[in-house]
């Protein structure tokens, strides 16, 4: 249920960076809604996005963010861009900034299972036609959804957690935030919590009807690409229609390969999401 929302407000200088990252179009034909909607019975912040004037029904992406806490959290600038330029291609857009007290692939998961059912509530949402997006900790978000739901069509997995022990080495940041989610001294119930979040070893329970793109830059800082190079190869094992795009010399935001990504990004969701 959605319990409030409210049209985006940019300042001057925000909406000319709007203009200037995304371009005009986006910010001239696409609407942003700020919300607050009910999940396990608690309101949870989020995002709805769609074309302006808006008649039929269109599909819809469910876009999950990167992040623990704060760090990641999206504000309304980047929510008019980014699920702005998801909507000009042509789709609604539904996202969460999580609940507040963050679980990283815990009962927050939930979160976006509930923006499933809350698509039947808007009647430009084709809740019957569902892609999804995730970045970083949002890739293992997604990979925990697919496992769970059967209601994607297809996913796009952008610098995607998958191997959550691979990469406390790599990125000591993650283990301050493991430390403080599951360092209750019990170091059995810590290993099972991290494995849990681990896509490569539930990746046999993920839908096997789901089409999922993987997307890494090779010179990514926090996340190793190795992670999508493995579900990759696990995926494909299971039976999975799945498709590794590896970005050379791509960091952990892809920053310098913007046009490429987003070609990527709308053209899987298009051969899936969009089909006579």
């Amino acid at each position: 249920m959605i319990i409030s929302e409210e049209e985006l407000s940019l300042s001057d200088i925000q909406k000319k960076l709007v203009i200037s990252g995304w371009g005009s179009e986006v910010y001239e034909n696409t609407i942003v809604k700020k919300i607050f909607y009910e999940s396990d019975g608690l309101s949870v912040q989020g995002y709805f996005a769609s074309p302006v004037n808006l008649q039929n029904k269109l599909p819809l992406i469910i876009w999950n963010r990167g992040g623990y806490g704060n760090d990641g959290k999206i504000d309304d600038f980047l929510a008019k861009g980014m699920f702005g330029e998801i909507a000009s291609w042509g789709y609604t857009v539904l996202a969460s900034n999580y609940r507040e007290k963050d679980e990283f692939g815990g009962s927050d998961v939930n979160d976006i299972l509930n923006l499933i059912s809350l698509a039947d509530e808007i009647p430009v949402c084709d809740s019957s036609n569902i892609g999804m997006e995730g970045w970083s900790r949002g890739g293992m978000m997604t990979y925990k959804v697919l496992s769970i739901s059967s209601k994607v069509k297809c996913a796009v997995i952008i610098s995607g957690l998958a191997d959550i022990f691979r990469n406390i080495e790599n990125w000591r940041g993650l283990t301050l935030i493991y430390k403080k989610l599951f360092g209750n001294g019990n170091e059995e119930e810590y290993i099972k919590s991290l494995k849990e979040r681990s896509a490569v070893n539930f990746y046999e329970r993920i839908n096997k009807q789901v089409h999922v793109l993987l997307i890494h830059g090779t010179k990514d800082e926090k996340i190793s690409f190795q992670d999508s190079v493995d579900m990759h190869s696990k995926l494909i094992a299971s039976g999975i229609d799945c498709q590794l795009r590896l970005i050379e010399e791509g960091d952990h935001y892809l920053k310098k390969n913007k046009k490429e990504t987003s070609e990527l990004r709308k053209n899987w969701f298009d051969s899936f999401l969009k089909r006579e």
